[in-house]
């Protein structure tokens, strides 16, 4: 059974220049049901601003647990 995860991410604009340098390649959060998730910096270009990444987003993963789509939701 496919999979999804609900979860926030929080970067200012220096925070978000440390993973376009590659001295970080993924995100540690919390899902919203408390889970901890890794998520690779790479899916989430698109969301990025001049003032970073803010907001919540969706994550849907397929039944081999790769990533399927990722959107934001707030």
């Amino acid at each position: 059974m496919a999979k999804k995860a609900t979860f926030s991410v929080y970067l200012n604009s220096e925070q978000v220049l440390g993973y376009y340098r590659g001295q970080k390649q993924s995100i540690r959060t919390q899902t919203s049901d408390g889970q901890s998730i890794s998520i690779p910096f790479n899916v989430l270009l698109d969301f990025v601003t001049h003032d970073g990444i803010s907001g919540t987003f969706e994550i849907h993963f397929r039944e081999d647990g790769k990533l399927q789509k990722i959107m934001k939701i707030s």
